[in-house]
């Protein structure tokens, strides 16, 4: 079994791990925006264009699995619990937001993205801080 330290140790392992993922997700949707869709490009523009929304949207995935394994580390220690759900929430929401901005090219879903990605960024550093203040 896990000491108090180890398990708090993992915790914010698992929060530094989802502010990396959303680092990447933000500086990729940065790429993506900044080149457009593959619609709007042609020739080897529309393959990178592609290839930034393909991995765009694969982090995003890979968000959705870090975000419940924050949350089921959490609920393991007993601490930070309900930032790690809100954290999952948040992801969750911001996911779909994604996709409707996919859908219907709303810059309005693309704004609810950005405001997702900044309170799942503050979500996670009080997960990793509180975990750190118990270690």
């Amino acid at each position: 079994m896990s000491t108090p330290v180890q398990s708090t140790e993992a915790l914010v392992r698992r929060s530094r791990e989802a502010l990396g993922a959303l680092g990447a997700q933000f500086l990729l949707g940065m790429g993506a925006n900044l080149v457009g869709t593959p619609q709007e490009n042609s020739g080897g523009a529309q393959v990178v264009a592609g290839i930034l929304l393909g991995l765009h949207a694969l982090v995003g995935i890979g968000l959705i699995i870090v975000s419940v394994r924050v949350w089921l580390v959490a609920r393991r220690v007993g601490v930070a619990q309900r930032a790690a759900l809100w954290g999952f929430i948040v992801i969750i929401l911001t996911f779909l937001a994604g996709v409707g901005t996919m859908i219907t090219d709303s810059g309005w879903l693309s704004f609810a993205m950005s405001v997702g990605f900044v309170a799942d960024a503050a979500l996670y550093i009080a997960v990793g801080a509180r975990a750190l203040s118990r270690a």
